[in-house]
């Protein structure tokens, strides 16, 4: 039978370091995969196993090469949106007045957030940011306070907000923040805050359970805190070995780094594709 597999994306298929956002190739940044792991999915696609992307991301900022490995669906925004093909299972969204409360939070406290969703993102850049702030989103149209935010997104389609590290002494102090959203450390330079009960691991039963033929097993890949819900909900939770202490003791198996094709050489161990050689 089948087995159904989810992966994460940053960290998990694609490495990072603290200076850099994609795959090392040599000296030069990819924001794809190794060789050796794309080769791994499609493998695994191919064998007739489904295969999930399961990210942060809005499906507008994964690169289509990715999504040209075969994945069968996607768990998009944390786990606010998730499908099959183009067939939506969940798609859990901000109120246009949570939006407007968001970015006024934003506003009060002086912080960068990014606000993103399932087609775009904008950045939200006060006017009260610290000089010398060094800006290390990437590029997104910039709006400074609710009425530019609502200009250039009339339809205020967003999920969730992205936050700077160096600021969490400012925004941890936000009651309306803390008391109303689940902060997620993305496992680089950013915290994320989503609506409570948005969840990968959520979004991962909603897509196991609609697949017209159960699972023989459920395989969650990921590294760090967004990915928790997910590798608990698995059959089988497979973390990084760039992953956390938290995230290894929730796992069942702890892999190489992303960085040193990890998702390849476990799902060889697993028996799912062929081994790669002597250095498997």
């Amino acid at each position: 039978m089948a087995s159904a597999f989810f992966f994460d994306v940053d960290g998990t298929l694609i490495y990072h370091d603290k200076e850099h956002h994609g795959t090392k190739v040599g000296d030069e940044i990819s924001t794809l995969p190794t060789e050796r792991v794309q080769d791994a999915i499609r493998e695994l696609v191919a064998s007739g196993h489904h295969a999930f992307l399961a990210t942060g991301r809005g499906k507008h900022s994964i690169e289509q090469d990715i999504l040209d490995l075969g994945f069968e669906g996607i768990i998009s925004m944390n786990g606010a949106k998730a499908q099959i093909g183009e067939h939506v299972l969940l798609d859990t969204s901000l109120t246009p007045a949570q939006v407007e409360d968001l970015a006024n939070e934003v506003v009060r406290l002086g912080i960068a957030a990014a606000f993103e969703g399932p087609n775009e993102s904008i950045l939200l850049l006060p006017h009260t940011l610290p000089e010398g702030f060094e800006n290390p989103f990437y590029e997104s149209p910039i709006a400074h306070d609710f009425e530019e935010l609502l200009a250039l997104a009339p339809d205020l389609n967003f999920t969730k907000i992205i936050t700077m590290h160096t600021q969490s002494d400012i925004y941890r102090q936000s009651r309306y923040l803390m008391d109303n959203y689940t902060l997620l450390d993305s496992g680089f330079v950013f915290h994320e805050f989503v609506l409570p009960g948005v969840d990968k691991g959520v979004a991962l039963r909603a897509i196991v359970d609609a697949l017209p033929e159960k699972p023989d097993a459920v395989y969650a890949f990921g590294d760090s805190e967004n990915d928790l819900g997910m590798i608990k909900a698995a059959d089988v939770g497979v973390v990084m070995g760039n992953s956390p202490d938290y995230m290894r003791e929730a796992a069942d198996i702890v892999c190489e780094g992303a960085d040193e094709d990890g998702v390849a050489r476990e799902l060889e161990r697993l028996g799912f594709i062929s081994a790669h050689g002597s250095g498997a």
